[in-house]
């Protein structure tokens, strides 16, 4: 860009401030590069401000519509993900019964899948823990949930 000399006039203390900030920068030959980043900036030529300005709703859209697309796509896989195992449960539940038909008989099968679905149903209601491992006692109450 060609530059151009011209004279000012302008007070004191803007010339001290120009002086103390060329100084910062290498000496009386960045006073006139301070000077001139100044004036642009105070001019509006400075092109930050104008990008800001256009730029930033651009910005602020493309962030939205990717933050929903991604919010769409982690709905779906979850979904998908709960479809899965729902019914690999309910495979599971049914080769359990099938298992306990075969060997304990229809009684004990129905009686077994009723107390499981009553189990669950209440693990679901948050009204009791499931029992322990190797146990027929629920654990301690409030064990194994989450501290908050």
């Amino acid at each position: 860009m060609a530059r151009q000399q011209i004279h000012l006039w302008i007070q004191d203390e803007t010339a001290a401030a120009l002086r103390m900030q060329a100084a910062t920068r290498g000496g009386m030959a960045a006073l006139s590069t301070v000077a001139d980043e100044a004036l642009r900036t105070g001019l509006g030529l400075v092109g930050t401000e104008q990008a800001e300005t256009n730029a930033l709703p651009a910005v602020e859209a493309v962030v939205r519509r990717v933050v929903a697309e991604q919010g769409r796509a982690d709905t779906e896989r979850l979904a998908a993900l709960l479809v899965k195992t729902c019914r690999e449960a309910s495979v599971a539940r049914w080769l359990t019964y099938a298992a306990i038909l075969r060997s304990q008989g229809r009684a004990v099968a129905d009686a077994d899948m009723e107390r499981a679905f009553t189990a669950a149903a209440k693990v679901l209601r948050g009204k009791t823990m499931p029992a322990a491992p190797g146990t027929d006692a629920p654990p301690e109450a409030g064990a194994g949930k989450a501290d908050g």
